[in-house]
């Protein structure tokens, strides 16, 4: 692990500290925490904004959604 070295304002530092102490945790664990947590809204965002772009760009043509529908049917035999 690599240390570095952040700034945070006081009001901020005082809630990560009051965190880290709740949760028996230290500062680096919860940033770490936060951080990660961060990260992986990015990457759904960035997913999901993806996701819509595509589908403006190509919507999906109802007549095939319905073909689709049609052979989920399970017919008896």
């Amino acid at each position: 692990m690599k240390n570095v070295q952040i700034s945070f304002d006081e009001g901020l530092l005082e809630e990560v500290d009051r965190l880290s102490a709740s949760e028996k945790s230290s500062r680096s664990a919860i940033v770490r925490k936060a951080l990660k947590h961060w990260i992986k809204e990015k990457e759904i965002k960035r997913f999901e904004d993806n996701w819509i772009r595509k589908l403006q760009e190509t919507p999906d043509d109802p007549h095939e959604a319905e073909s689709w529908l049609q052979v989920q049917k399970w017919e008896d035999a």
